[in-house]
């Protein structure tokens, strides 16, 4: 088949997008298919990649090394013997990060700045369609006979939580970070597109991702995509004339006070619960909550255990040993839950300070990579961002509904760095 690598890439591209976090299986099988594809036909292109990325790929192996040494040790020790370790780990340095990393890689031989475009297109085509079939599922028929109950009712449930659906799973934050991801791609369109039509068709779109993040009401996600967007804008702003830019922020202002005027009133609740909840932890009340409490409870519950974890982390444990932190808290939502809440500080209690340093290394890599090449892509920034604020009030880079999107961004900034530049650049 004709450029079949290209028409795997950019269904990889639609699996990456929220339909794959039903799809787990289907996503990575995609992903090694992929790059057996790629290997095949650009055998000589591949090794010379593998070596000019050779200390890249070097991050998922030896922390691959790492965590079978350090589980080795750990579970022989006998430390902490009759608690059952969790070997799930090992599937997503594998099947995420190393599968994931080689796989990028050997896209360097055939993605075109216009296939790059198609490939975001692809993602955002991804993420609308899963959420347009939501609201027609959670909403029914109510949409053409009640539709403003229907809006209510979903801003009242934040957009139905978690989602169950053919047979699978979407974790509400993962759901709202791949909606804030593609507003921002298709704000991006909306700039760079020179012809009238299309500019309209990207900012409706985008338009209509910051309605469904809305949805969602996750103060989270929200403050991400602001202070994503917020950069952004830095950069479109430069390239105005000076009537352009008051009429800019002419707009900004309009936008801005009409959302404030025409808030839902579940954007009140949770303002007010925020409130009250800080109010809580001022006084010492920590035993309940359903936001920032328990945040509070589980750093709190973790950080007073560091000696343990600090330098070199639970390993297979983690999950195990945390779990009767939280259970010891005196907070129930805490102690239904096994995690902590932060992407970092899960990394950091998972391997210690490798760990730590792991997770970080790829926010890292390509904001390093554009500094020392002064080639900056205010999307990649934009997004990355975005996704650093975000996890680290939610374990999005554990979760399979949401790690996977985020990686497989991080390593096309730093893999695409000159093709995202690119695409910015193009009409300068």
């Amino acid at each position: 088949m004709k450029n079949l690598e290209s028409k795997l890439f950019l269904l990889i591209a639609f699996f990456i997008g929220t339909w794959g976090a039903l799809f787990h299986s289907m996503q990575t099988g995609l992903i090694a298919l992929g790059l057996i594809y790629n290997i095949v036909k650009y055998k000589d292109d591949f090794v010379r990649n593998i070596k000019k990325y050779k200390y890249y790929v070097a991050i998922p192996v030896i922390y691959i090394l790492y965590s079978a040494v350090h589980t080795l040790i750990i579970v022989t020790s006998g430390k902490y013997a009759g608690l059952k370790p969790g070997f799930g780990i090992f599937e997503k340095e594998f099947l995420v990060f190393l599968l994931g990393v080689l796989y990028v890689i050997s896209l360097k031989s055939f993605v075109s700045l216009r296939l790059l475009k198609q490939f975001l297109l692809c993602f955002c085509i991804s993420v609308l369609t899963f959420n347009l079939v939501m609201l027609f599922h959670l909403g029914g028929e109510n949409w053409f006979t009640a539709p403003q109950t229907v809006v209510q009712n979903l801003y009242a449930s934040r957009f139905g939580g978690t989602k169950h659906f053919l047979n699978g799973e979407v974790y509400l934050d993962a759901q709202a970070l791949q909606s804030y991801a593609a507003a921002l791609i298709a704000y991006f369109f909306g700039i760079i597109r020179t012809k009238m039509g299309e500019k309209v068709i990207a900012f409706t779109a985008f338009a209509l991702f910051v309605w469904l993040l809305s949805l969602t009401v996750t103060k989270s996600s929200i403050l991400s995509f602001l202070c994503g967007f917020v950069i952004f804008n830095l950069y479109f702003f430069r390239k105005l004339s000076v009537w352009q830019r008051w009429m800019f922020i002419g707009v900004m202002l309009l936008v801005g006070i009409s959302g404030y005027i025409f808030r839902p009133a579940s954007f009140d609740q949770r303002w007010i619960q925020l409130k009250q909840e800080i109010e809580d932890v001022n006084n010492g009340k920590l035993d309940g909550g359903s936001t920032l409490v328990p945040r509070i409870v589980f750093y709190q519950s973790c950080l007073k255990n560091i000696d343990s974890w600090g330098i070199w982390g639970l390993g297979v444990y983690t999950n195990v040993v945390s779990k009767q932190w939280y259970q010891a808290s005196g907070n129930r939502v805490v102690a239904s839950l096994t995690h902590s809440h932060n992407s970092y500080l899960q990394y950091w209690m998972l391997m210690g300070v490798v760990g730590l340093v792991f997770i970080l290394s790829w926010f890292v890599y390509p904001v390093k990579s554009m500094i020392c090449s002064k080639k900056y892509s205010f999307l990649a920034l934009s997004l990355l961002v975005a996704f650093f604020i975000d996890s680290n009030f939610e374990v999005l880079l554990i979760v399979n509904d949401a790690l996977p999107v985020v990686m497989f961004f991080l390593m096309m900034f730093y893999v695409f760095r000159d093709q995202f530049y690119a695409l910015e650049h193009e009409s300068d």
